[in-house]
């Protein structure tokens, strides 16, 4: 199968999971990569033009467009979302017997840490009553703001004030300097579906490192903002 056509498939496949399936994403734009620069940033374009909400997607493009060598930078970073520690780091920071449930679509991360909580469950853990919590994926994140399913933005505000803990999970590879951060602001929210909320909505905010302030993880994005993906035109 030519790569192009390969990348239609995963396409397709993508719409019906909630995070972006990288090994086979990084595989086309491995193959593409060796083909030419030109295959490789027509690939990236097409990809966030399906899916214009996925941070992970615009970091995973700027990563690619931006090594010196294409296919080893591909295949670093997809390694890099592969081994994100967001997942551990958020079953770690979850208190004890407080049950918890998602609000919107399930990224790997928080699919993660909720089987490692059930994992300590059955080793004896005592359990929690019913949903005491709730945990949200972003989407995407930029300066100060993070970008959300807009039915669970919606909810947010009035779960908060009835009292309701509500986490934000930003995984490895969502934070994306100001001018990606940009784009996909215009591209996703013409798009729809989705909603830009404060962190200060939050309860509190889950990365790589664990628990962060909102400055300390919104500000430290790790992917080029990449002139290839700025302002252009299908």
């Amino acid at each position: 199968m030519h790569p192009l056509e390969q990348l239609r498939y995963v396409a397709r496949g993508w719409e019906s999971l909630d995070d972006l399936p990288v090994p086979e994403v990084a595989q086309v734009l491995a193959e593409l990569a060796e083909d030419s620069p030109a295959s490789l940033l027509h690939a990236c374009r097409r990809l966030i033009e399906y899916f214009p909400a996925s941070g992970r997607l615009w970091w995973l493009s700027a990563r690619a467009l931006s090594a010196p060598e294409p296919v080893e930078g591909i295949w670093e970073a997809a390694d890099e979302l592969l081994e994100d520690p967001t997942g551990k780091r958020l079953a770690e920071a979850l208190p004890a017997g407080v049950g918890v449930s998602v609000l919107g679509p399930v990224a790997g991360a928080v699919a993660g840490a909720l089987r490692r909580r059930r994992a300590e469950d059955r080793s004896g853990r005592k359990k929690g009553r019913g949903p005491s919590m709730l945990v949200v994926s972003a989407l995407a994140g930029g300066p100060g703001e993070l970008l959300v399913q807009a039915g669970a933005a919606r909810q947010v505000p009035d779960l908060v004030g009835r009292g309701r803990l509500i986490w934000v999970v930003v995984p490895r590879g969502t934070v994306l300097p100001g001018p990606l951060w940009a784009q996909l602001l215009e591209r996703a929210q013409g798009a729809g579906g989705v909603e830009v909320v404060q962190p200060e909505a939050f309860s509190a905010l889950s990365g790589p490192d664990g628990l962060s302030g909102a400055r300390e993880l919104l500000s430290t994005p790790t992917c080029p903002p990449v002139a290839e993906l700025l302002g252009w035109r299908s």
